[in-house]
C-alpha cells in the first residue's frame, strides 16, 4: 500500500477510545514485553525467582515504568511525529507490534495534551515509589532511564549516534532491576551489554528502517542499516550469568528472533522486511527470560 493510498485508508477510520488512544501512546504491546528486562535483571542477580513480596511491588513498578518512558518518548516527539504523519509516515501501518489502534495518537490530535502529561506523570509517581521501596539503587537507574530518553529525544535531528542512547536507557532498565533484589556486581555488566546491544541492533536501527522516508522528509538523523548488531547480541547472550542450559536454548532463540530476520533483511532490505525484524527481535528479551526460567527449574544444568 503508498503513502497516499495509507493515508485515505487511515483517514477512514474512526479515531480511537480514549483507553485505545492511551494504550498506543504508551506502545502497550512492547511497553508490556518490556517489563521481561528487569524482571531478567531480577532472575539473574538471585539465580531464582525473586520473593512474592518483590514481585508483587516490583511487576507494577516495573510496568509503569515501561508504560511511562514509551509515552514520554512520544509526549516529547509530538511535534515532530506531526511532521512525519504529515510527511507520509503511516498513521496505522500494517503488522507493527509497537502500534495497536493508531500510531502516535497525541500527534494526531486523538489524545489531548493534558491528558497525556498527567499520564505520564501519574505513571512515573507508581514507578518511583514502586522502585523506591524495593531499592534507591533502583530508582536511581529509573531516573536514569528517564534523563537518558529526553536526551535521546533532543538530539533526533541533530545525530544519528543518538541510537547509542538508546542502549544505555534499556541497559539501565535491566540493571534496575538487578539492584532491587540484589548488590550489582561485575556480571550486571554482561546483563547492561546484552540488553543494549539488543535494543540497538534488534529494535531501534530496523525500526528507523521502516520509517525512514518520512524521517528523513523532517530531518530526523537515523543509522538505517544492519551491520552485525544482531550477532553481537547473540554474542552478548552467551555471556549473561545464566546455566548452561540456558545459554543454549537462548542462543537457540536468538538465531529464530534475530539470526533470521537479519538474513532476510540484509538479502532484501525494505521496510517490510525492517518491520518483520523489528518484531520477531523485540521479543527477544522475553525469550531469553524464559530460556533463564526453564535452566533454573532444570537444576541449573
Amino acid at each position: 500500500m503508498n503513502a497516499g493510498a495509507q493515508r485515505v485508508a487511515a483517514a477512514a477510520r474512526p479515531d480511537p477510545s480514549l483507553p485505545a488512544a492511551i494504550f498506543d501512546f504508551s506502545r502497550g504491546k512492547q511497553a508490556l514485553l518490556t517489563i521481561a528486562q528487569p524482571a531478567l535483571g531480577a532472575v539473574l542477580a538471585l539465580s531464582g525467582l525473586p520473593s512474592w513480596r518483590v514481585i508483587a511491588i516490583g511487576l507494577p513498578a516495573a510496568g509503569a515504568a515501561s508504560f511511562a518512558l514509551y509515552a514520554l518518548n512520544d509526549l516529547l516527539d509530538r511535534k515532530v511525529d506531526a511532521r512525519s504523519l504529515a510527511a507520509g509516515k503511516s498513521a496505522v501501518p500494517d503488522h507493527d507490534l509497537d502500534t495497536t489502534f493508531v500510531r502516535h495518537p497525541l500527534a494526531r490530535g486523538v489524545l489531548r495534551l493534558r491528558v497525556s502529561v498527567a499520564w505520564v506523570v501519574g505513571l512515573a509517581l507508581v514507578a518511583v515509589v514502586g522502585t523506591a521501596v524495593l531499592s534507591p539503587l533502583a530508582l536511581l537507574f529509573f531516573a536514569a532511564a528517564a534523563a537518558t530518553q529526553v536526551v535521546y529525544c533532543a538530539l533526533r535531528s541533530v545525530t544519528c549516534w543518538k541510537t547509542v542512547l538508546s542502549g544505555v536507557m534499556v541497559g539501565f532498565g535491566g540493571l534496575a532491576g538487578w539492584a532491587a533484589v540484589a548488590p550489582l556486581r561485575l556480571s550486571a555488566l554482561s546483563l547492561f551489554v546484552f540488553l543494549a546491544c539488543w535494543e540497538i541492533g534488534g529494535r531501534n536501527i530496523v525500526n528507523d528502517l521502516s520509517d525512514l522516508d518520512s524521517d528523513a522528509r523532517v530531518g530526523i538523523r537515523t543509522v538505517a542499516s544492519v551491520r552485525g548488531e544482531a550477532a553481537a547480541c547473540l554474542v552478548a547472550t552467551a555471556l549473561l550469568p545464566m546455566p548452561a542450559t540456558s545459554v543454549v536454548l537462548a542462543l537457540a532463540l536468538g538465531a529464530w528472533s534475530l539470526g533470521r530476520p537479519a538474513v532476510k533483511l540484509l538479502r532484501r532490505p525494505t521496510p517490510a522486511e525492517a518491520a518483520s525484524y523489528f518484531n520477531h527481535g523485540s521479543l527477544y528479551p522475553d525469550l531469553v527470560l524464559l530460556a533463564a526460567l526453564v535452566g533454573l527449574a532444570l537444576g541449573g544444568s
